[in-house]
């Protein structure tokens, strides 16, 4: 392939939806592109605003929070996956809404709550609170939201 042919494919691969450099060098890899033309490709399509790490950082982030309901910390490893640099990452954390947050955790704790069984209501709420924790939303904002709540009607 020339690099003009790899510059096209790249370019409608990022009009699509938003992609990390991190997603357009596995793509180009696996089209087995070479490491150097991969360099120059990702160069252009940043060049160009088709790839802009903040841009996708800050929509991982919406997306993760309002459509897959996951914390905090779910989304930070997400995007240290995606090599984000660290100050992007922070600041597209920043952007989370916290009503919309503390929302999202009470749908996930009132939902996880209602079909978790437990011999007692303390392992109930341990069962639901390892659940919750799982998807990333922080131990303490769980603890708070069942401590404070006595069962699914007080949601």
């Amino acid at each position: 392939m020339t690099e003009p042919e790899i510059k096209t494919i790249a370019e409608r691969y990022c009009s699509g939806a938003e992609h990390c450099c991190t997603e357009v060098r596995a793509m180009l890899e696996r089209r087995n592109v070479e490491s150097a033309d991969i360099d120059r490709v990702i160069n252009h399509l940043v060049k160009e605003g088709y790839i802009d790490e903040a841009r996708y950082a800050r929509a991982l982030v919406h997306d993760k929070v309002r459509f897959a309901k996951w914390g905090r910390k779910k989304i930070a490893q997400a995007l240290w996956q995606k090599r984000i640099p660290k100050d992007v990452a922070t600041d597209a954390l920043q952007t989370i809404d916290e009503d919309e947050y503390m929302t999202s955790l009470r749908d996930v704790v009132k939902s996880r709550y209602r079909v978790t069984k437990g011999a007692t209501e303390y392992e109930r709420k341990m069962k639901t609170m390892k659940t919750v924790c799982g998807r990333g939303f922080e131990p303490a904002l769980v603890s708070k939201m069942l401590d404070f709540n006595d069962g699914p009607d007080s949601f």
